[in-house]
């Protein structure tokens, strides 16, 4: 009986790794995939989106919909949370043009609670110049009645593909 269940362990852990090999191995090909979104980032996307069109309209009804009343930005360059009344006053003295968001996970912890990760590219308009921006962001939802706010946020500016590959790239020297 227990050599049973160890083998059956094996051969479940072996399909696992093989499923794990499948999904990660990149094609040699270079054929484009088709990712279909979970259920949660199906969900999750949309919530980001009604947020970044708010405050593109500056539709302040629209993003409090969203945000808890608690809701804080966590930043690396301020050195504590930065409270919603203060983030909301910069978010719309900011002209954004246009967002786009990629790499959406979203992962359920509690049955209320869900955290999404995203790198988030913002077009805006400043001081008469456009301007592009990337971020990495992390948002804590949180399920209150029926309806999904987000309490917490962290962002972090992204450095630009070049620089960082270039730190990447073994020199051969060593």
């Amino acid at each position: 009986m227990r050599v049973a269940r160890i083998v059956l362990s094996i051969l479940v852990m072996g399909q696992a790794c093989g499923v794990f090999a499948q999904q990660t191995l990149p094609d040699p090909n270079g054929a484009r995939r088709v990712v279909t979104a979970t259920r949660l980032v199906a969900i999750f996307a949309d919530l980001e989106n009604q947020w970044l069109q708010a405050q593109q309209h500056k539709d302040e009804s629209a993003l409090s919909r969203l945000l808890g009343e608690d809701f804080q930005v966590w930043m690396p360059s301020v050195s504590g949370p930065v409270p919603r009344e203060e983030w909301q006053q910069r978010a719309f003295a900011r002209s954004l043009t246009s967002f786009q968001f990629r790499q959406m996970a979203a992962r359920s912890l509690h049955e209320a609670t869900v955290v999404t990760s995203f790198v988030l590219h913002e077009n805006v308009q400043s001081e008469g110049k456009p301007t592009a921006e990337e971020h990495f962001v992390v948002d804590i939802w949180s399920k209150e009645g029926d309806q999904w706010v987000c309490t917490d946020r962290y962002i972090s500016p992204l450095s630009s593909g070049q620089a960082a590959a270039a730190d990447v790239k073994p020199s051969g020297k060593r």
